[in-house]
């Protein structure tokens, strides 16, 4: 500002006394009144000082983590805390299971303490370079831990000095560990479990992962699940939608058939969606949100996943307290036994290694992200059908489909009605045009028969596929059966109905009455809407070999409502 001054001032006129005297004039007071405005800003500076201090310490925190930007305030967004912070209590439990998920393989097989986990025995190798026959690696096992029974069995707990070299080894790895009020450490000869190793799995499991991780990352965000878990499935099923359980679950989530039924998945013979990635976790999302809204806390969501809400209530409940700590330790109640006890360590030590691969496998090759879309199909429809109208290829069809069994892909058999289909989702914005183009002839509803079949003294279920044209295996998932010879007399069968394209549906032939079909044999038959070559042939007492024969028909179950059908002479 005093430059510009200075600037309009002619320089004939900057030399004179005067002018040095107005200039010097002008330059005190400016510097006074700086000196004033140095003094109102401290004493504003100090007024706030005193506002700030007597702010309660809440609103501090508030101004604290809130940046100024120009006029505005920002608030940053501050990353979510970790909900599965493990405590000290429990790290033993999850240094153990990273172990095993990371160090140790199927065939090295672990004998450890299953109270206190982070006690390790030994690791026999059972692999094929030391026990090429698996009974020796069995009696290899049986006689180590026979061993360790005999050594903690003689350990002379309160003589240290009195111990050999072994039994010192085994007693140091007890001696820092505090003692638990339902378990004492004497009696560790009863407690030596054998537990397999999973790094090899695991890391397949990892490989899987990156087909599904992204978009279940977006599922749980959508939710308001902690990222966290969606590594739950590293530990349920190793990512394997394919995987079963021998108690019968089922998928990545390994939902219970009622479990799965109660979050609208379907489970049936052909399609069962709790092999479907991402159906099953929008499922497991709302199953864990639930977990959490009953019981207040994620480790609790998590423990219940394995023990049941019920289970999990009955605890805090028991003990007083909602630490998981508190209830992994403490808690002595009805079937909370190793696996449960251990769940919640074995989901974070998973959680850990899953999440950072990198540092306990290296660098691995894990499969690209799979995004994908569903598509409602209103009707039966075959996979050749859609190969020809949808741009991509059944196999392509088969891969992003676990959910939906593979003899529904075979030659003859179609897609389920109302299937929930798994397409890629670079072609959402087309493939239901595409539908809509597909002819109502290639479309098309299933028909069951009116009844079923009994079986005979002598029949086989081969004989009884084969008089319907049915294949076996088509014959025996219909009706639940597993071995075909376990059939017996006077047996209900379900017999599959026919299909009958949406075209032939809506434009039947006008069906004639059953007294103008002809009651008789060597009459004309005119089909109904429903009927099947074995309601026609039940009705006038004749084998449906013989119509079958009789009118040339190769299939029985190809027949439709008008068609017209001579029948034989008895």
């Amino acid at each position: 500002m005093i430059q510009e001054i200075a600037s309009d001032i002619p320089k004939k006129e900057v030399n004179s006394s005067p002018f040095r005297q107005a200039l010097k004039n002008s330059f005190l007071k400016l510097k006074s009144l700086t000196g004033e405005i140095r003094f109102q800003k401290f004493m504003l500076s100090m007024m706030l000082l005193c506002i700030l201090l007597s702010m309660p310490a809440e609103t501090y925190e508030i101004i604290r983590k809130t940046s100024v930007f120009g006029p505005f305030p920002i608030c940053p967004q501050e990353p979510k805390p970790n909900p599965f912070v493990v405590s000290e209590g429990l790290k033993p439990q999850v240094e153990f299971w990273k172990k095993i998920f990371s160090e140790y393989t199927a065939d090295q097989i672990v004998l450890h303490d299953s109270w206190y986990v982070s006690v390790i025995y030994d690791v026999i190798d059972t692999g094929s370079a030391h026990f090429p026959n698996k009974n020796e690696a069995s009696e290899a096992l049986k006689a180590a831990k026979e061993k360790y029974e005999s050594i903690l069995a003689n350990l002379p707990w309160e003589n240290p000095p009195g111990m050999n070299k072994e039994q010192r080894r085994i007693y140091s790895l007890f001696k820092n560990l505090p003692e638990s009020p339902h378990v004492k450490k004497k009696d560790a000869k009863d407690r030596i479990r054998l537990q397999p190793g999973t790094a090899d799995s695991f890391q397949n499991g990892i490989i899987r992962s990156g087909a599904y991780l992204e978009s279940m990352k977006k599922i749980f965000a959508q939710h308001n699940i902690p990222e966290q878990l969606v590594y739950l499935p590293a530990i349920e099923s190793s990512f394997d939608p394919f995987a079963v359980s021998h108690a019968g679950a089922a998928g990545l989530w390994q939902f219970m058939k009622r479990t799965g039924k109660h979050y609208k998945l379907a489970v049936g013979n052909l399609v069962d969606e709790r092999r479907d990635p991402i159906l099953s976790t929008k499922a497991a999302a709302r199953f864990l949100y639930d977990n959490y809204n009953t019981l207040g806390s994620w480790p609790l969501a998590v423990a219940a996943y394995n023990y049941g809400v019920q289970g999990m209530r009955n605890a805090v409940k028991s003990l007083g307290s909602a630490e998981i700590e508190d209830i992994v330790l403490n808690y002595n109640g009805p079937k909370f036994e190793f696996a449960s006890r251990n769940f919640y360590a074995q989901f974070a030590a998973g959680a850990e290694v899953a999440s950072n691969y990198q540092f306990y496998f290296g660098e691995i090759d894990v499969q690209k992200p799979v995004e994908v879309t569903q598509l409602d199909i209103p009707d039966f429809i075959s996979p050749e059908t859609l190969e020809q109208y949808f741009p991509f290829k059944t196999e392509e069809l088969i891969a992003l489909n676990p959910s939906i069994d593979e003899s529904v892909f075979e030659e003859g058999n179609f897609i389920p009605k109302n299937c929930r289909l798994n397409v890629p989702v670079k072609y959402k914005d087309i493939l239901t045009q595409s539908y809509a183009m597909i002819p109502a002839s290639l479309r098309y509803e299933y028909i069951p028969p009116g009844k079923g079949c009994r079986v005979r003294k002598g029949q086989t279920l081969s004989e009884i596929a084969g008089a319907y044209n049915v294949s076996l295996k088509t014959f025996m998932k219909l009706n639940g059966i597993r071995n075909p010879r376990m059939i017996r007399v006077g047996q209900m069968l379900k017999i599959p109905g026919e299909y009958m394209s949406l075209e032939e549906r809506k434009t039947p032939s006008e069906p004639a009455s059953e007294k103008e079909s002809g009651d008789k044999p060597g009459k004309m038959h005119c089909v109904r809407y429903g009927q099947t070559l074995m309601n026609i042939a039940d009705i006038y007492k004749i084998p449906v070999t013989s119509i079958a024969e009789f009118n040339s028909i190769k299939n029985p179950q190809k027949i439709r409502a008008g068609q017209m059908i001579m029948i034989p002479e008895s």
